[in-house]
C-alpha cells in the first residue's frame, strides 16, 4: 500500500537495508608526517634565502632538514608504508 496505510518496514529489515557507516580506523603517523615535511620545507626555504643573500648556512638548517627526514622516515613507518 501506499500513503498513511503503508505498513512500516521491520527494524530488522531496515538494519539489512541501510547499513550503518563504519568508523574507518585512524591512519597513526599522519600528524608525524605532516610536521616531518613542513619541517623540510622550513629548512629548504631557510636555506634558499640564505644561498640568495650570499650567506653561509647556518646550524640550524641542517637540524631542521635532518629532523624533518627523521620524522618523516616515523610517520612512515608508522602508518605502515
Amino acid at each position: 500500500m501506499v500513503g498513511p496505510y503503508r505498513r512500516a518496514a521491520s527494524p530488522k529489515l531496515m538494519r539489512t537495508a541501510l547499513p550503518q557507516p563504519q568508523r574507518p580506523e585512524p591512519r597513526k603517523g599522519t600528524k608525524t608526517k605532516l610536521l616531518g615535511v613542513v619541517l623540510l620545507i622550513l629548512a629548504m626555504l631557510d636555506a634558499m634565502l640564505s644561498w640568495r643573500g650570499g650567506f653561509a648556512l647556518q646550524g640550524i638548517v641542517p637540524v631542521l632538514f635532518a629532523g624533518g627526514l627523521i620524522l618523516l622516515v616515523i610517520g612512515a613507518v608508522r602508518e605502515g608504508v
